[in-house]
């Protein structure tokens, strides 16, 4: 993925906003889990959810190539 999706937990409500308001299916909430998690090679930096956030808990990150 090239965009790395960080969650402060510290936070995060659990609102579940993010995932709700999402265009590209990156996050998912989940009666189990108190929080939103990421769906690998979905999110595409669109900040929406960061944007959207009620308590700034989420930062995307361009994620750099590995070193070779």
């Amino acid at each position: 993925m090239p965009w790395q999706w960080k969650l402060n937990q510290q936070q995060c409500t659990g609102c579940g906003i993010c995932a709700d308001l999402c265009p590209h299916g990156a996050i998912h909430m989940s009666r189990e889990v108190a929080y939103p998690e990421a769906v690998s090679l979905r999110c595409v930096g669109c900040q929406v959810c960061v944007e959207q956030c009620p308590v700034d808990a989420i930062e995307i990150n361009e994620r750099l190539p590995a070193a070779t």
